[in-house]
């Protein structure tokens, strides 16, 4: 992203977002979008959640089109998903699309997300939290660049405590990270360290995974695994140290129980950004397939296939990252048949169902520096975790 696009979404709105997480003054949708008339228009205040932005304007989806017709622009990892993954999975390409085809008409946000519905509720579809991870070199710490801290502290500016918000940020060790624990707690940001939070049954048998890829510097593959951890027990939502909220995402939490979106090649949902409720089956699924792709006895051929032939990018992609979400979402989801919001109609239960969602790329990875009408955020796509510089190797 070009510094000109950074400067233009944040210098101007950046001190607002920030005092407000100090001081946890309520602010209104007017003041906040004051720059944005398109997001005034679309905001509104919910009496008990505070600023809330709800969407009408979303268009029809037609992911089976698009995906097919955009295969070829992210070589080799979408052509690879859809020709040799979801086939060796058992799983039929043109119905794993049509499937988020159908959720999206049965989740659409002109229901879920619209004014009445959303003033409606009483409590949200999942935690107000929100997750990020931050895992270094312990002999050879790097904390976060002044850049990612802006990014974070605006996000969170938006979810106020007050408003029921909690934000973590996961670290292996505190006092490794002075500068950046100090200026997000002084912010109202909690840190927590993974070995005094989560007990063994919490990692769900995936612990010495994590801390294996930490002791290899593999910080990418391990914060792939760790953020479901953390979802499947907390649910929330999980950001990315690179991925900037633009706007409130309120509504998405009240709304859906299970929210991902995809990128511009339409192949996969990218893991950058996504929330569900605790335990929610995807996030069950994520988990159980990736101890099936750590056992070489258990493990799908493309796992082996993809380092052997593409290298360790495809191979975390496929192993812990996106496209091993993209299995546990379509596994998780055509298992259950003939779906209402996307849980299986004879097992609804007082009517009270999942809303899952993969948004189009236009919702979380806009080219335009997030200033796409419909965009909730931005993605830097920064790429830490394969760049020397921050002491990570995969």
């Amino acid at each position: 992203m070009a510094n000109s696009i950074k400067r233009k979404i944040f210098k101007s709105i950046y001190a607002l977002g920030f005092m407000a997480l100090v001081s946890y003054n309520t602010l209104t949708a007017s003041h906040l979008f004051d720059h944005d008339q398109t997001a005034r228009n679309q905001s509104f205040e919910h009496p008990q959640f505070g600023i809330t932005f709800g969407i009408n304007i979303f268009p029809v989806s037609n992911f089976v089109k698009d995906s097919n017709d955009r295969q070829h622009q992210w070589e080799p990892g979408s052509n690879y998903y859809r020709n040799c993954v979801l086939p060796q999975e058992g799983i039929d390409t043109y119905k794993a699309y049509q499937m988020l085809d159908q959720l999206y008409r049965e989740n659409h946000p002109d229901i879920a997300c619209k004014f009445e519905t959303l003033m409606a509720k009483k409590e949200p579809s999942m935690p107000f939290i929100t997750h990020s991870v931050w895992f270094t070199n312990q002999d050879s710490p790097k904390e976060l660049t002044e850049q990612f801290l802006e990014w974070y502290t605006y996000s969170c500016g938006l979810h106020l405590k007050d408003k029921g918000w909690k934000h973590y940020l996961w670290v292996q060790d505190r006092t490794k990270l002075p500068h950046t624990t100090g200026f997000l707690e002084h912010r109202g940001i909690e840190i927590k360290e993974i070995s005094k939070t989560l007990t063994d049954d919490d990692f769900c048998g995936l612990k010495n995974h994590v801390y294996h890829e930490i002791s290899q510097s593999k910080f990418g593959r391990a914060a792939d695994i760790f953020r479901c951890v953390i979802l499947k027990k907390y649910g929330g939502i999980y950001r990315d140290i690179d991925f900037v909220m633009t706007r409130p995402f309120t509504g998405l939490a009240l709304a859906y129980t299970f929210f991902a979106g995809i990128e511009y090649a339409y192949s996969y949902p990218c893991n950058a950004i996504m929330g569900c409720r605790p335990d929610h089956p995807i996030m069950s699924k994520m988990i159980e397939n990736m101890k099936r792709n750590f056992d070489p006895k258990l493990a799908p051929a493309y796992i082996q296939d993809s380092l052997q032939k593409h290298g360790d990018l495809l191979h975390t992609l496929c192993t812990t990252g996106p496209i091993a979400l993209g299995v546990a979402l379509h596994t998780a989801l055509l298992s259950k048949g003939p779906t209402s919001f996307g849980e299986h109609i004879s097992q609804k239960v007082n009517e009270q169902t999942d809303r899952t969602i993969i948004f189009p790329p236009e919702v979380f990875f806009a080219y335009e520096g997030g200033r796409d009408i419909n965009a909730f955020g931005v993605h830097a796509f920064s790429g830490t975790w394969l760049k020397p510089e921050f002491g990570s190797k995969g």
